[in-house]
């Protein structure tokens, strides 16, 4: 039995090479698409879940409320984690890491900046599981000065040789006892470093007593990333029940002075990579992305199965007498319906392994494009072919379940007679209603990658309040050089290619110092969070920020590098001063008796400018001067002549006798670096789109094809009797036309309301849906679809009509 059907798809394949050809071409590609997601959306699902003890770990996080003002961080205060250890009989053990920055690091004559290194508690390798390749876990990091690194990192600054014992320093001169190397990180970490250096190390340069204080005052100052390994057969759920008393043994007392709280929240491990919306958060995943990359998947391989569908039922008048046939020599409708079953199940595996080489060939490239290292592999994911395999399947069933039953459905007197006509206009209106399916699917997905680039520029040209063009960024760590970044600075503005400079401890998309200040209300001194940022005079001339109330900075007023405070709109607006800032006072300094610090005068208002991404609202910001060096120098320079700008400032860096290599990076692409996401979504969304319309084309071709076939007698008829070939073209033409018409008019209400929803719910500042979007994405669709069918409709409009009247 099998082997007859296996012989009848033969013999189906060679009589139909071109629309098995378009059904297999349509089938490999939704099908390498969906490999292409699923390895996507697992790698995604499978973040830290490496660690034995994952479903333990909690990364622990921060919620302070001042003065009914509410801040989410991801970071928590140094002491947190020890001091609920001593106090949670639930938890087994914690462990913190700090990021360094970027740090120079050196080894003989190899020196390297690094962004990835990170201090640790040694307790790391009792929460989260690393292997090493040498030295061991237990007393890696227990020492000051000492350090873990990566082997990427020892390939790289001590080649081949043994790095164990060896020296790495930092650019400030410290040295680093290397006592183990671990395995690289797998790229499904959510928390990503090259190195750890020990937590003693820092606990001995501040002072263990300093470092390890539990004074309530250190439970309001936050800075490193926390994460608890609970005991079995606990939860969090009873830490953070009992965390009240805890709050009113540790924070209170500081609380109830500053009318601030603090909450404990808590993520599990394997949610850390999609948690959003707070302060301090690394590069993290989207589980809205996730379920539209699994939506696309759906889509392309429904149309796959449209496709297939629409050509079986389409031609099922050429297979018509073959049914009734069988059925006349005894065969039965169920066995019917496996024979065209199997015959699209068969098709299907076809497509299945073309679609696997496809993947093989093409996963570099996509690698690239996702920023994973995702792997192909039966070795390495055998799980990953059973669900092909499963996959494969439905669709081949999905496929050719419509033919298999409308074919099996026949009946053999009336097939024989070459009465089919009424089961005809059934498939008919069943291919209409399939490729209305297939047009809203494509024309959704235009729509959203129309709106999701508008999104991109939107995100890339808003007005930001500044002005980020040709404005270079330096940091200067080291202290010494530092101390002359003044005289630095003035060097640099003779040169007539530098039009500014401007000394400060933060630049929009790196302004994050978050302090707790006093602000002058009606009768009292009121506790706000504000951001911070602490300038030179020169500050709001080189960001190019807009002054709408008061004044500048100004040397030559003597009390402003005591006294002077800048504030943005958001700040007034949060104060309630809006009849007039000017002159109100907020209070510098962290005192509890208010004694200490310094009391500030707002001397102007800075028009609001976005200091982060634009997935964040703006907060109220204040700027005031330092007279003290700080770590970032940042110059505008002429856009004309570029190379000659970064060479001058290069020399002087040199010359000023700077411990690091000249380093820079321009603060235009750092800001567009935040929206690497929604590029690389984007860009994915785009192809997929791309695909979903050559699949769907593929069908219309198939179908406008047999259409052509069709409906041969016909034209040479009308031709005959003085219909012209323009006629002719607009009757066959305006059938599809309708059609994909049907689909953009359905496509237009649902994809407005997921998009809007998908604006709304990702950015605080978006672009707006414009009708444009729609019409340009309806016209693509109409203009593409006639394009694909116009070969056989014009090639039959075309015909002699004495050909095409003897046709059969």
């Amino acid at each position: 039995m099998f082997k007859n059907y296996l012989l009848s798809l033969y013999r189906n394949i060679t009589r139909n090479k071109f629309y098995t050809a378009l059904n297999i071409i349509g089938l490999s590609l939704g099908i390498a698409v969906a490999i292409f997601i699923l390895l996507y959306v697992q790698d995604e699902l499978s973040y830290d879940k490496y660690h034995v003890n994952y479903e333990r770990i909690y990364r622990i996080e921060s919620d302070f409320t001042i003065s009914n003002k509410h801040d989410l961080f991801a970071i928590v205060p140094i002491p947190l984690g020890p001091a609920l250890k001593i106090e949670f009989p639930e938890i087994d053990e914690f462990v913190r890491f700090m990021d360094v920055g970027n740090t120079l690091f050196r080894h003989g004559e190899k020196e390297y900046y690094e962004e990835s290194f990170y201090i640790a508690d040694s307790t790391i390798f009792k929460v989260f599981t690393y292997e090493f390749l040498l030295g061991g876990p237990k007393n890696s990091l227990t020492e000051p000065n000492t350090i873990v690194i990566t082997e990427k990192i020892a390939k790289k600054f001590f080649g081949n040789n043994n790095p164990m014992g060896d020296i790495i320093t930092s650019g400030r001169g410290t040295n680093y006892k290397v006592t183990g190397v671990i395995k690289n990180l797998p790229g499904n970490s959510h928390l990503k470093f090259d190195a750890l250096i020990s937590t003693a190390t820092i606990a001995a340069e501040a002072g263990a007593e300093d470092f390890n204080s539990f004074e309530p005052v250190r439970f309001w100052n936050i800075g490193v990333y926390t994460y608890l390994l609970i005991k079995e057969n606990t939860s969090m759920k009873s830490i953070h029940e009992k965390f009240p008393a805890f709050y009113d043994k540790y924070m209170k007392s500081i609380g109830d002075d500053f009318n601030a709280s603090f909450k404990l929240l808590s993520t599990p491990l394997i949610e850390t990579h999609f948690k959003q919306g707070l302060g301090g958060e690394q590069p993290s995943g989207n589980k809205a992305y996730i379920l539209i990359f699994s939506a696309v998947a759906v889509f392309i391989l429904l149309i796959a199965a449209i496709n297939y569908m629409n050509m079986a039922t389409a031609r099922s008048a050429n297979r018509a007498k073959e049914v009734g046939i069988r059925k006349v020599v005894g065969a039965f409708k169920n066995q019917l319906i496996r024979q065209f079953l199997s015959e699209s199940v068969v098709l299907a595996l076809i497509a299945m392994f073309i679609a696997m080489l496809l993947v093989n060939i093409l996963l570099p490239d996509f690698n690239t494009l996702a920023d994973k290292t995702l792997n192909f592999s039966f070795s390495q994911s055998p799980l990953i072919f059973l669900e092909i395999f499963i996959i494969t399947l439905v669709i081949g069933f999905i496929s050719g379940s419509y033919p298999a039953f409308y074919l099996s459905s026949f009946l053999p007197v009336r097939v024989l007679k070459g009465a089919t006509s009424k089961s005809g206009k059934k498939g008919g209106m069943l291919r209409k209603i399939l490729v209305v399916l297939q047009f809203f699917i494509a024309i959704f997905m235009i729509i959203g990658t129309i709106v999701i680039y508008g999104q991109l520029h939107f995100l890339k040209n808003k007005d930001l309040g500044f002005d980020k063009e040709n404005l270079i960024v330096m940091e200067i760590q080291d202290s010494t050089f530092r101390s002359k970044v003044q005289t630095f600075k003035e060097e640099l503005l003779l040169n007539p290619d530098i039009i500014s400079a401007t000394n400060s401890t933060g630049v929009p998309g790196r302004i994050d110092w978050i302090q707790v200040m006093k602000v002058e209300q009606e009768s009292k001194m009121e506790d706000h969070t504000l951001i911070l940022a602490q300038t030179d005079y020169d500050y709001i001339e080189a960001m190019d920020l807009e002054i709408i109330n008061g004044r500048n900075f100004d040397e030559k007023m003597g009390t402003d590098a005591l006294e002077a405070v800048i504030i943005n709109e958001t700040a007034v607006k949060e104060f309630g001063w809006e009849d007039n800032p000017l002159g109100k006072k907020i209070h510098y300094g962290f005192e509890l008796d208010g004694s200490g610090g310094r009391m500030l005068k707002v001397i102007g208002v800075v028009k609001d400018f976005h200091f982060r991404s634009l997935h964040n609202k703006i907060e109220s910001v204040i700027l005031i001067i330092s007279e003290r060096p700080r770590f970032l120098l940042s110059c505008r320079i002429k856009s004309e002549n570029k190379k000659e700008a970064l060479e001058f400032i290069e020399t002087k860096w040199n010359e000023f006798g700077a411990k690091r290599p000249f380093d820079y990076e321009y603060l235009d692409n750092s800001m567009d670096d935040m929206y690497k996401a929604e590029e690389k979504i984007g860009l994915i969304i785009g192809i997929a789109t791309f695909l979903t319309i050559f699949i769907a084309l593929l069908g219309l071709l198939g179908l406008s094809s047999f259409v052509a076939e069709q409906k041969t007698k016909e034209i040479g008829i009308r031709k005959v009797v003085g219909a012209s070939i323009g006629n002719i073209l607009i009757l066959l033409y305006k059938e599809f036309t309708l059609l994909i018409f049907i689909a953009f008019v359905i496509a237009i209400p649902v994809a407005w309301w997921r998009l809007e929803i998908w604006l709304d719910t990702s950015f605080i500042y978006h672009t707006s849906l414009h009708w444009a979007s729609f019409l340009l994405a309806g016209l693509t669709a109409i203009i593409i679809g006639m394009a694909a069918i116009s070969y056989f409709i014009i090639k039959a409009a075309s015909c002699n009509p004495v050909d095409s009247i003897k046709y059969e």
